[in-house]
């Protein structure tokens, strides 16, 4: 199954970050929430101690008279305060985690003389029918229900006076509620941000190193990237550009040597020509002129290579429909069968036009002149233009295939310079495509035939543009141009 998220070290920071922070603030609220203690008191049972203790000391002060005026303000809703000569709750203890909290608390609030007059109890809702008679009917709403937990209270007054208290306070809250969820979200929402910004940030030096390496499989010429950002980044991007500057030096260095050599055998080569001509046998001197003109041919070929090699040409912006069109001018000139299919409008590519020129004719030219006629068309994907080259001759061996592509090996047997060819063609075209960022492949079709798969990258303004995706028209305006050798049947509006 696919991977649906990027694998990339941003990715992977962010979710660490993400991840690892969404598990600390879930058990921090955890233990926060599971903290019996914290929980009972900051659930009200805090105030209702602080309550308690008040009323206490205020006992103390209020006359035998006043006691009926006091108790009826001092009860409400959540508060209940009688004076009986019992107590409602029946003894001390501490034996509940909750009783032992609270009178821990109540201890902070009244004097130490004093705590063992009180008693206290805690009442669940759900254990009400347990409490006493009269503080179950106060606190029931008027179905008879009780929705709070209760805190109970005893002090003894002397003289068999019994203050008995009451308060209700919620249960503490549940793990998992609306204000757990937004604090998780805003928390995650916040760390998605600023780990976005800065991951970003520290992972734009890996990104720029990985775009100059993708240029230096195609550039060897590409400039240096810059040496910022962290410590290690820094030092890769160091011995990036030290081992670019390396392999260009070799480049150039080996480029110069194969020059010079083939340069130096032009003039042994003019030498052995003029002595081959004082060789008496016409036989014998004729295949000696034969291998010294192919010698000559290759000489002239390899320079020529790297001439343009050297040459730097602009790159520029051009329609592959209306460069297909002219190679296949030439060709047709030249007396060979070529069927062009066609090509939606507008298809652009930049490139070194006359490089690309020759590398579409050295592929066209292999295909007329071993396969007898070639039939170009050209296809698109999301950024990627193929054309497709097809011959009608025997096609290549798949071990074989590869090996076309090395210079100066050819597969046709002949010594022959016209049937032949010096066997940079392949060579020449495989090394154009990849240097624009592209590639060439081939593959035998089932019809028969040898078909060799062209790839170029296509620019953003022909990957977003509809009208290149479903014209059927040709590129350069004309019709469906089908060529038989010497003979046109379209008439081409070229750009």
């Amino acid at each position: 199954m696919k991977n649906p998220f990027p694998d990339t070290i941003a990715f992977r920071a962010m979710a660490l970050l993400v991840v690892g922070l969404a598990i600390t603030h879930f058990v921090s609220n955890l233990f926060y929430t599971t903290d019996r203690e914290t929980s009972l008191l900051s659930a009200g049972g805090e105030h209702a101690i602080q309550w308690v203790a008040t009323m206490g000391n205020v006992a103390e002060t209020v006359s035998p008279e006043a006691w009926a005026n006091f108790i009826e303000r001092a009860n409400t809703e959540s508060r209940f305060v009688q004076m009986m000569q019992t107590p409602i709750v029946a003894s001390v203890t501490t034996e509940g985690w909750r009783e032992a909290t609270l009178q821990q608390e109540l201890a902070r609030h009244v004097a130490t003389d004093e705590i063992q007059n009180y008693r206290i109890s805690y009442v669940t809702s759900d254990n009400l029918s347990s409490g006493p008679q009269a503080i179950q009917q106060y606190f029931s709403d008027i179905d008879g229900n009780m929705h709070k937990d209760l805190i109970l209270v005893s002090l003894d007054l002397g003289g068999n006076n019994w203050l008995n208290l009451g308060s209700s306070i919620s249960p503490p809250p549940p793990f998992f509620t609306a204000r757990f969820g937004l604090s998780m979200a805003v928390m995650l929402i916040s760390v998605v941000g600023i780990s976005a910004l800065i991951v970003g940030r520290m992972t734009e030096p890996l990104r720029k190193l990985s775009r100059a390496a993708q240029k230096l499989g195609t550039d060897v010429q590409a400039p240096a990237i810059p040496e910022t950002g962290p410590e290690e980044v820094r030092r890769t991007a160091h011995a990036f550009n030290v081992m670019q500057k390396r392999i260009r030096r070799f480049v150039e260095d080996r480029t110069q040597m194969l020059g010079a050599i083939a340069h130096d055998l032009g003039t042994p080569i003019t030498r052995l020509r003029l002595r081959a001509e004082f060789v008496e046998e016409s036989e014998l001197r004729s295949k000696m002129l034969q291998d010294l003109d192919d010698m000559q041919q290759m000489v002239v070929s390899t320079l020529s290579f790297i001439r343009e090699d050297a040459a730097l040409e602009p790159q520029a912006r051009v329609d592959i429909g209306s460069l297909l069109a002219r190679v296949c001018d030439d060709i047709i000139d030249a007396g060979f069968e070529v069927e062009l299919d066609e090509i939606p409008r507008w298809v652009l590519v930049d490139c070194y036009p006359v490089a690309l020129r020759r590398a579409l004719s050295n592929v066209i030219d292999n295909a007329v002149k071993y396969g007898i006629s070639a039939k170009v068309s050209v296809s698109m994907d999301a950024t990627t233009l193929k054309i497709l080259v097809k011959d009608k001759g025997p096609g290549i061996a798949p071990d074989r295939q590869e090996d076309v592509f090395r210079p100066f090996l050819r597969l046709e047997d002949s010594r022959n310079r016209e049937t032949g060819g010096t066997g940079l063609g392949l060579s020449v075209a495989r090394s154009i495509l990849r240097g624009h960022g592209g590639d060439i492949q081939l593959n035998n079709q089932a019809e028969g035939g040898l078909g060799v798969e062209l790839s170029l990258p296509l620019i953003k303004e022909t990957q977003n543009n509809p009208a290149s995706k479903t014209s059927a028209e040709p590129a350069t305006g004309g019709e469906k141009r089908i060529t038989a050798t010497g003979e046109r049947k379209t008439k081409w509006k070229t750009l």
